[in-house]
């Protein structure tokens, strides 16, 4: 904690608000069995700063919280799933395309299986239906803001990178 200064908190407070934010505006989309979380787009931003991991970490439960059908369980759950996606992002960030199909793959397995044993439904169908969301998610729009945001140097200086 002492590399953290004001900035870094108000950094990680930002983030977690524009990704609560997200949720909230992309609702209908964030918590079916087909889950296009447009807010998931924001786990790019470990590429950049591996602190941004908290302010994420922390949208996910208030979202989850706050709005899922779920409630606490998909907060707790879905953090989890999160934390593990986020862990492996920084350690294998490249090459990029498959370190953006890690949240895919935690969220696949770990809401996956929240989804089956909460509803007593199979859990294949639903871990790859929840994969494909993800996956479209972070390939078709979180690789392509990737690569426009690594270009930006001034995105960079405010991210910390």
């Amino acid at each position: 904690m002492k590399n953290y200064v004001l900035k870094d908190f108000i950094l990680q407070s930002m983030i977690a608000a524009i990704y609560v934010v997200l949720v909230f505006v992309f609702q209908f989309l964030s918590f079916e069995t087909v889950q296009f979380r447009i807010a998931e787009v924001l786990l790019i931003l470990v590429f950049f700063n591996k602190k941004h991991a908290i302010g994420l970490t922390l949208g996910t439960f208030v979202a989850n919280y706050l709005m899922s059908p779920y409630g606490i369980v998909d907060a707790l759950f879905g953090t989890l799933a999160t934390v593990v996606a986020l862990t492996l992002m920084i350690i294998i960030s490249k090459p990029k395309l498959l370190s953006l199909l890690f949240p895919a793959f935690s969220n696949a397995i770990i809401i996956g299986l929240m989804i089956s044993i909460m509803n007593q439904i199979p859990f294949l169908p639903i871990a790859m239906w929840v994969f494909l969301g993800e996956a479209a998610v972070m390939l078709v729009l979180g690789y392509p803001l990737y690569i426009y945001l690594d270009d930006n140097q001034h995105f960079k200086e405010i991210m910390g990178s």
